[in-house]
């Protein structure tokens, strides 16, 4: 009388350095002569390779931060081009709601991988200020006395325009974002303000502009196509 005997023996070993599960089985027919046949089979899982690729299409660098495919990190773009930011008229008003006075720069820039509007404000207590908002949030994120600001206050007082609404001259005519604005003394007549002005359309395209202080008569536009 025959008598088949199986025996199946499977081990399983997981090598934590390589993640790697060796998987082995055995089966035996005995005959009655001793004669045993038998198969075995290896599987080998290699271990996922590591990817930086995510979801939204951004890769993350080494310093933690995200990068598109241009390489570009993702707060130089919003820097560049004002992308998912507070606009600058907004960004005026919350300034002069922590400081009563007049804005005479208003820049998009990246501080600490935070999108942030840095201004300068003289302020109605006859104090310079520099002032710091969240460019998404809209919160203060710096408000302090600037004891070093250059004492420029006959060229403010010349302005007859402020901030908020040579950003919105040098947006009508470029029909971009503005990312900063300036009041400088005039070359020629200290007393004189004249605004500077930077956009981005939707092209990508650069625009610097300058602007008359009293009547905001555009006196200068250059462009420059942006190297993305």
């Amino acid at each position: 009388m025959k008598r088949k005997v199986i025996i199946a023996t499977v081990t399983a070993a997981v090598l934590i350095g390589g993640g790697t599960a060796t998987a082995f089985g055995v089966a035996g027919d005995d005959d009655g002569d001793g004669d045993k046949a038998g198969t075995a089979s290896q599987t080998h899982l290699r271990p996922a390779e590591h990817d930086d690729d995510h979801a939204d299409g951004q890769d993350r660098d080494d310093d933690g931060r995200d990068h598109d495919d241009d390489g570009k990190d993702d707060g130089d773009r919003a820097e560049d081009t004002g992308a998912g930011a507070l606009s600058h008229d907004r960004a005026a008003r919350a300034v002069l709601k922590a400081v009563p006075g007049t804005v005479t720069e208003l820049e998009l820039d990246t501080e600490r991988d935070r999108l942030v509007w840095e201004a300068d404000v003289l302020g109605k207590d006859a104090k310079w200020h520099e002032v710091k908002i969240d460019a998404v949030k809209g919160g203060v994120v710096t408000n302090r006395v600037d004891d070093h600001k250059d004492d420029d206050r006959a060229t403010v007082r010349a302005a007859k325009i402020d901030a908020a609404g040579i950003g919105d001259k040098a947006a009508a005519r470029t029909g971009g974002t503005v990312t900063s604005v300036s009041l400088e003394a005039d070359r020629d007549d200290h007393d004189k303000g004249r605004w500077e002005a930077e956009t981005v359309d939707k092209k990508g395209q650069e625009h610097e502009l300058v602007l008359d202080g009293t009547s905001g008569k555009v006196l200068h536009h250059e462009t420059e196509q942006d190297d993305d």
